[in-house]
């Protein structure tokens, strides 16, 4: 399998990339994800010394997360399919999230002001669907069971740290290809200014 995937969702970018034999992953702190993505992408390129028309496929982080961040890697990695007329998938950052644990695991992904998107999985099979919930009531939702990955800190949650390494995004890639997953955004939480009274 060949593919290049990316993640401009969370608090990191992770470029991962397989190419038969070859894995090769990199992560950098995001600033300003749009001048980051591509160098970092030339950067693990020129380091693995394969040209970008030589993938069958290119994956994004659909969301949930940051929605300029999850703009910007879809769109990516869409131009990038159309280009080179290659196929694209997505998947979301709660199922990247819970490759870190084998077995039952509750995902949790940072939302700002005090929210947090929420997702369970049982190995690779989806238990309850992604939702955006007060980082208050994380606790009531989780199953018991269940070990709880995190990218953040919730209050009263013990969970293990996402660790942006690549390494979960390579086996969510291969899942996202396998599965022909769609690459439309996941945008659980309306923007700011569409956001009305009562609502998270």
């Amino acid at each position: 399998m060949r593919f290049l995937a990316i993640n401009t969702a969370a608090k990191e970018i992770e470029i991962a990339v397989c190419f038969d034999d070859l894995k090769i992953c990199k992560s950098l702190p995001k600033a300003m994800a749009a001048e980051q993505l591509l160098p970092l992408i030339d950067e693990i390129l020129n380091e693995s010394k394969i040209d970008l028309d030589k993938f069958e496929y290119f994956v994004c982080v659909t969301g949930p997360g940051s929605f300029t961040g999850i703009r910007i890697g879809v769109n990516t990695v869409r131009a990038f399919a159309y280009a080179l007329k290659k196929q694209s998938y997505g998947v979301t950052f709660n199922r990247v999230m819970s490759y870190m644990h084998s077995g039952k695991v509750m995902t949790v992904v940072d939302g700002n002001s005090g929210v947090r998107y929420i997702a369970t999985f049982d190995g690779e099979e989806l238990m309850l669907d992604h939702a955006c919930v007060y980082a208050k009531d994380v606790a009531n939702y989780i199953p018991a069971g269940y070990r709880v990955v995190s990218d953040c800190e919730t209050e009263g949650i013990e969970s293990q740290k996402y660790v942006p390494d690549g390494e979960a995004l390579l086996k969510a890639a291969e899942y996202a290809i396998k599965n022909k997953l769609s690459d439309e955004p996941l945008y659980i939480r309306k923007a700011q200014p569409d956001r009305k009274e009562g609502d998270i």
